[in-house]
């Protein structure tokens, strides 16, 4: 027997995934949470060297909120981080044809 399927259309209000604020959902928390680990690590390797607090957790906070603003969606479902890798991956496809025009003498 056929399956037959509709696509039906989704008004933009409506969100699919569960979001903590617009844009932003449980992967990009999930990224979010593995930026800070690893910036959690460089801020303690910081703070064992050389004993200011208040720049490890600076570079613990910011590299947070940086990863925050730059994961969150917009209005056309694209973050900055996928405009970026779309931007290298549209570089990366582009091909030179390298084009000599012949002399007649």
């Amino acid at each position: 027997m056929e399956d037959k399927k509709k696509m039906i259309k989704i008004p933009r209000q409506i969100r699919l995934k569960t979001e903590f604020f617009i844009g932003f959902g449980m992967d990009e928390l999930i990224k979010t949470i593995i930026v800070g680990a690893i910036a959690g690590i460089i801020a303690f390797i910081y703070h064992k060297i050389t004993n200011q607090t208040i720049i490890a957790t600076l570079i613990v906070i910011g590299a947070i909120v940086i990863s925050v603003i730059s994961l969150i969606k917009g209005n056309n479902n694209f973050s900055m981080v996928d405009t970026i890798k779309n931007i290298i991956k549209f570089k990366i496809m582009q091909k030179d044809y390298r084009y000599e025009k012949n002399r007649r003498m």
